[in-house]
């Protein structure tokens, strides 16, 4: 129980951050490292946990939530690009920055799916 309440604070927190990041005015972070698509890998990563985590935190027993987690991100993640469009007057939306977010959710899909595998798999035996 402790942990999934860790998750579900974890989760909570990544959410609101990702929410902050996404709307508030553009932040000029580390212009000098020169990584190219940094801004796409951010994104990538944002959502890889933002499905890691919510699946912990809603039902770690059930790739079945996990699916569902997965939709609300991809949703959440086109809604925070229609958002920068709407709601802010300094960031744009840009299809690529939902297609990371897209990606990044599916990798955190997949990545909760191996571990749920290995803990079923660790079970059996």
């Amino acid at each position: 129980m402790h942990k999934h309440k860790t998750f579900l604070a974890l989760a909570l927190l990544w959410t609101i951050t990702i929410t902050y990041l996404s709307l508030a005015s553009s932040i000029k972070i580390a212009d000098e490292i020169t990584i190219p698509n940094k801004d796409k890998i951010a994104h990538f990563v944002f959502y890889f946990l933002f499905v890691f985590l919510w699946s912990n935190a809603s039902n770690p027993n059930s790739i079945k939530s996990s699916i569902k987690v997965l939709i609300i991100a991809i949703c959440y993640g086109i809604t925070m690009e229609l958002c920068q469009k709407y709601f802010t007057t300094t960031r744009t939306p840009d299809v690529f920055d939902a297609i990371a977010n897209s990606i990044g959710a599916s990798f955190g899909f997949l990545a909760f799916k191996y571990q749920f595998n290995k803990k079923l798999e660790k079970s059996l035996h």
